[in-house]
């Protein structure tokens, strides 16, 4: 087992045999530890294929406060509940705008995170690939 640590956090590397043994030792990490003080970046077979969920970090930053407004009343109406709860129309007219102007600012929405999730993914994968050194 290796672990690095920083002033607020641990890292550790773990290696089992079975494949359900991750999964005991991840409900034994919650259960004795507060919610939310453990999170698991990845879960990779030896051969380096990933099975498992990791974090990744999104950067919103180029998103207008327009944008983040009319997302967080997508989200929070179920425009993007699966099936929608919300149409266009509905948050065209909380937000007082066309509906065209809605669809172009979540359009706007998902193409910077879609862009910002690839850009996460590749580095992820390219530390990965450098043993976690970046």
């Amino acid at each position: 087992m290796n672990a690095a640590a920083d002033e607020r956090q641990f890292r550790m590397t773990l290696s089992w045999t079975e494949p359900g043994i991750g999964n005991d030792i991840l409900e034994c990490l919650a259960t004795a530890t507060d919610e939310g003080a453990v999170s698991v970046d990845a879960v990779v077979r030896t051969d380096g294929v990933r099975t498992g969920p990791r974090q990744l970090s999104i950067d919103v930053g180029p998103l207008t406060r327009k944008q983040l407004e009319a997302a967080r009343l997508a989200v929070d109406a179920g425009y993007y509940d699966a099936p929608r709860r919300a149409r266009l129309a509905d948050l065209a007219a909380e937000l007082g705008i066309s509906e065209s102007a809605v669809s172009q600012r979540l359009a706007n929405v998902e193409r910077t995170l879609m862009l910002a999730l690839a850009e996460a993914e590749a580095e992820a994968e390219a530390e990965a690939e450098d043993g976690g050194t970046r």
